[in-house]
């Protein structure tokens, strides 16, 4: 076989299996997809002679746009169209520039294997941090491709958050390329071998200690209902006609449902009911009365009322509110939503200001309680304010678009140490410990009653990563920095 059809098989192989590696319409989502791909995808790169970096940066253009087509769908063809493919292009130059990096700067660093197996690593963990600082993805924009693997080895989100999974993973395709640049030669592989099974062997004793030495979380619970109000037709309602009509919700039949599903919370014994995102919608002039309504109705079923609920300004733009009230009728946290879902005029910052950086808490008798609002729990660095103010219960109300299809950011409870409930209009609600065990789960599509109650621990842990933040992330991209500097200051000498 010659060089020509080597390189081939490898770009297809690499940029083919990575189209299985992030949600689609198009085809089905393998989690091994992201630590295999970048095996090939780096051999292609690394071994290709002439324009190696155009069809790089080629193959993730067509990968991501064919796996992502169409997968936000805001209404008109048009539009979708446009949005998606923006989006998906942006995607494949964040995902391009570690390999870029490394094409540029590995050849020229001159170390043992066992540290150059570490530079691409370091590269795609420095980059991928970096965008989830600022940029116009979600914080987290590696979670569902990067955060996979057995229970006891995602603990290691409690150490290092995310990126200890983006550099691991990364780690086996560079170890991998290793091997192969090596022609598998025993003597000459095994420090790096032993060193990434070693890792691999330590991070999962962590793991399983943690795992068997936690406190007994059924000893202290409180029980917990997630609601969600089931379209009557089935139908969701979508995002962007919320938008685009800014019209209120009917306030006295929303509101009926909203005391009907209270007050059969409360009837099961529930301390704590949680609405979805946009539970009510209503204008500036009926927040008051909006107001009172909770507070009469947590009152009056001494439960404490957590409900999402937004609002429209005729003069300027409203706020996407999250309340939780407690049995006694205070007004115990309202919080208006950090990290809005568009830009511009186009999505929720068309018609809402964002809220101020800041979680907002409450004592309770049931620990330490937290609200976050959809998409805020998509920035780790945001939500860790919770495990540094000791929450041990996170109330999460969302609105997922595009449909969810499994438990999304439950990683920032294994981080922060803190038990999540998340209520899910158009997508899976669902409970989960400080652990990461998903205690239950609901599919708006398949509930009749839009129900779903949990036994949740009352009290949470503190982390690692609570208490020192992203530091891995940060000396990732210091290891990235001198890579880049040792490379080129080499290359003078």
């Amino acid at each position: 076989m010659n060089k020509k059809s080597i390189q081939l098989i490898l770009f297809l192989l690499g940029f083919g299996i990575f189209m299985f590696s992030r949600r689609s319409e198009l085809v089905p989502t393998f989690g091994c997809a992201i630590i295999i791909s970048p095996i090939f995808i780096l051999r292609f790169l690394r071994t290709q002679k002439r324009h190696a970096l155009i069809l790089t940066f080629i193959g993730f253009l067509l990968s991501l746009n064919i796996a992502l087509f169409g997968l936000f769908n805001i209404g008109s063809g048009f539009g979708t169209l446009a949005v998606n493919l923006i989006r998906n292009s942006l995607l494949a130059v964040l995902f391009f520039i570690p390999y870029m990096l490394d094409s540029l700067i590995y050849q020229r660093i001159k170390l043992p294997g066992t540290i150059k197996t570490l530079v691409f690593p370091t590269l795609v963990t420095a980059i991928l941090f970096l965008s989830s600082l600022v940029g116009p993805f979600d914080g987290d924009v590696a979670k569902d491709i990067y955060s996979q693997g057995p229970l006891f080895f995602q603990q290691i989100a409690s150490l290092f958050g995310l990126w200890g999974f983006v550099f691991m993973f990364s780690w086996v395709a560079s170890f991998v390329n290793y091997l192969w640049e090596n022609h598998f030669q025993r003597k000459t592989v095994a420090p790096a071998f032993a060193a990434i099974i070693g890792a691999f062997l330590i991070l999962s004793g962590f793991g399983l200690f943690k795992l068997a030495t936690s406190p007994d979380q059924n000893q202290n619970t409180v029980k917990v209902a997630s609601a969600v109000l089931i379209p009557h037709d089935g139908k969701s309602v979508s995002m962007m006609d919320i938008f685009n009509n800014k019209q209120a919700s009917p306030f006295e039949n929303v509101m009926s449902r909203i005391e009907d599903m209270t007050k059969q919370a409360s009837r099961n014994a529930v301390q704590i009911i949680s609405f979805q995102e946009y539970a009510i919608i209503v204008t500036e002039e009926d927040r008051e009365k909006l107001l009172k309504e909770i507070q009469r109705i947590a009152r009056e079923n001494k439960i404490y009322l957590n409900l999402a609920y937004s609002y429209f300004s005729k003069n300027e733009k409203g706020r996407n509110m999250n309340v939780l009230v407690s049995p006694e009728g205070v007004i115990l946290i309202h919080y208006a939503k950090r990290f809005l879902l568009g830009f511009g005029e186009f999505g929720e910052t068309r018609v809402f200001k964002k809220g101020p950086e800041v979680i907002q808490t409450a004592v309770t008798p049931y620990g330490v309680v937290g609200v976050s609002t959809c998409r805020d729990m998509s920035f780790p660095s945001y939500i860790r304010q919770a495990g540094q103010k000791r929450v041990d219960l996170m109330l999460g109300p969302s609105y997922d678009f595009p449909k969810s299809v499994s438990p999304s950011y439950y990683l920032r409870a294994i981080e922060n140490g803190f038990s999540f409930v998340r209520s899910t209009y158009n997508g899976i609600s669902y409970a989960i410990d400080y652990q990461g065990h998903v205690l239950t789960t609901m599919d708006s599509e398949q509930s009749k009653d839009g129900m779903m109650v949990a036994d949740v621990p009352i009290k949470g842990i503190r982390t690692f990563y609570s208490r020192w933040g992203d530091w891995f992330g940060w000396a990732c991209v210091l290891g990235a920095l001198i890579c880049v500097i040792y490379s080129f200051a080499r290359k003078r000498l």
